[in-house]
């Protein structure tokens, strides 16, 4: 059995968040400012129900945060975190530099493997 360390089933978390396209657009419009949870449901089709469970993944994978309204103290409003978005990123852009850093040498390799092949560089074209 494989255990995963924490910041494995953060970003576990944060994928499955970030693949469904309404979530998506949840944290688009969480960019702007704080929103209640009535505001972020507004131009969604879907239940308010619905709209909570969006909302308890991206807060499962650390995205959003409620914060009490600070006007009356007993609703909540929803921002945007952005550690487990940075750790997400951070991630991809080193498996990008790896896979990147891999195909330039293959590249190099198989560069280098055509230039020595003997009678390759005085070939003539008949």
């Amino acid at each position: 059995m494989v255990v995963f360390h924490k910041n494995e089933q953060r970003l576990d978390r944060v994928f499955a968040a970030l693949a469904d396209s309404s979530r998506r657009q949840m944290l688009a419009k969480l960019r702007k400012r704080p929103l209640s949870i009535s505001e972020l449901a507004e131009p969604f089709s879907m239940s308010f129900a619905g709209v909570a469970k969006h909302i308890d993944v991206l807060t499962s994978a650390g995205l959003v945060r409620k914060v009490r309204d600070q006007e009356d103290g007993r609703s909540f409003r929803l921002e945007l975190q952005n550690q487990s978005l940075m750790e997400a990123s951070a991630w991809l852009t080193y498996h990008q530099e790896f896979w990147t850093n891999k195909l330039d040498r293959l590249e190099s390799f198989i560069e280098e493997q055509d230039h020595d092949k003997p009678g390759r560089k005085n070939r003539k074209k008949n």
